[in-house]
């Protein structure tokens, strides 16, 4: 009897070092792409150029494929704050209107397609564990786009292709 509950009470501690494992394969996100928005926006001015976050990593690296959640909100964070900073120049224009055809908003729609592709990139091999990164980054780089004029748009439609390629 004192055998069987021994068995009984070494089992579950036997099998505790593998609950709640991984496959071990979780991947560190490049210590530039931890940078600030403000970092992420300047690397970006480099579009429709190949952009490279610190001069180290491409966007699309950003998102491995085996991110933790923690990183995978840290990243978020830092591409939708340079999405939103990127979509309020498409919002004030020149002189404070929507989507006005200035060469500050054209600049601000390629930069931002350039980051929705990259983004974009990274994801796509990553099983859909940055699905919802990509929505938000997606929705804040575009949130003043349909106001934009045609030239604004193309800018940005320029940008994310670029990105999709080299992001």
């Amino acid at each position: 009897m004192r055998k069987s509950l021994a068995i009984a009470l070494a089992l579950p501690a036997l099998a505790l070092p593998f609950v709640g494992c991984s496959d071990g394969r979780q991947v560190a996100t490049p210590p530039a792409c931890m940078s600030a928005a403000q970092d992420w926006v300047t690397a970006l001015a480099a579009a429709p150029d190949r952009v490279l976050i610190d001069q180290a990593n491409p966007i699309s690296d950003c998102l491995p494929k085996y991110q933790g959640a923690a990183q995978i909100q840290e990243v978020g964070d830092t591409a939708v704050e340079a999405a939103t900073q990127l979509s309020a120049f498409l919002e004030a224009g020149s002189g404070g209107q929507a989507g006005k055809d200035s060469e500050s908003s054209a600049e601000a729609a390629l930069m931002a397609g350039y980051l929705v592709g990259a983004v974009e990139k990274g994801a796509a091999s990553t099983s859909g564990i940055h699905d919802t990164l990509v929505q938000r980054v997606k929705a804040a780089a575009t949130n003043h786009l349909d106001e934009a004029s045609p030239k604004v748009r193309a800018q940005y439609r320029k940008g994310r292709e670029a990105g999709l390629e080299s992001g």
